[in-house]
């Protein structure tokens, strides 16, 4: 597998570097992100009132929207994405350092070969992370609307999860 990448990023550059930065990048970003099963539980607990021994359901309890919930959860997979910005910059760079690669990649059949190397590996980064921030908001509005008592969802969920994308 690292063969098959390893094209893809300027020559002599570390692959297994920038994976380890992106797999370490990811992985806060998760953690981060599971934040949002903490503020799920203090609103949902918030909704119920303690009645002798019992905990009962209030009669006029009002979940907060999702998108107040989820806040800034997935924010580290935006930074991650934005992440890419500078490592393609330093692939760049990379090109103009030691041996200035930039001459051989300048003289190459393929002009699009350093393009290539430069940016293919940072793309791929971003939109794995994006991918990933998309899938776990998907997840997390799927465990808020089973985790929510039917008549404590404030309606129209769907149209309030626009407001993430400032539409």
């Amino acid at each position: 597998m690292m063969d098959k990448w390893s094209r893809y990023v300027p020559p002599g550059f570390g692959l297994k570097r920038e994976l380890k930065f992106f797999t370490a990048g990811a992985t806060c970003a998760f953690v981060w992100s599971l934040a949002f099963f903490f503020r799920l539980y203090q609103a949902r607990k918030g909704l119920y009132i303690l009645e002798g021994a019992e905990w009962i359901l209030s009669p006029e309890a009002q979940m907060p929207d999702f998108v107040e919930i989820l806040d800034s959860s997935l924010a580290g997979f935006g930074v991650v994405a934005a992440s890419a910005v500078p490592w393609i910059l330093l692939h760049y760079l990379y090109h103009w350092q030691g041996s200035r690669s930039i001459y051989l990649m300048r003289r190459l059949p393929d002009s699009w070969e350093l393009h290539r190397r430069c940016l293919t590996v940072p793309l791929a980064a971003m939109a794995v992370s994006l991918a990933a921030a998309a899938i776990l908001l998907l997840i997390y509005f799927g465990i808020y609307l089973t985790a929510v008592p039917k008549g404590c969802l404030a309606p129209g969920q769907w149209q309030k999860l626009w407001r993430i994308f400032g539409m």
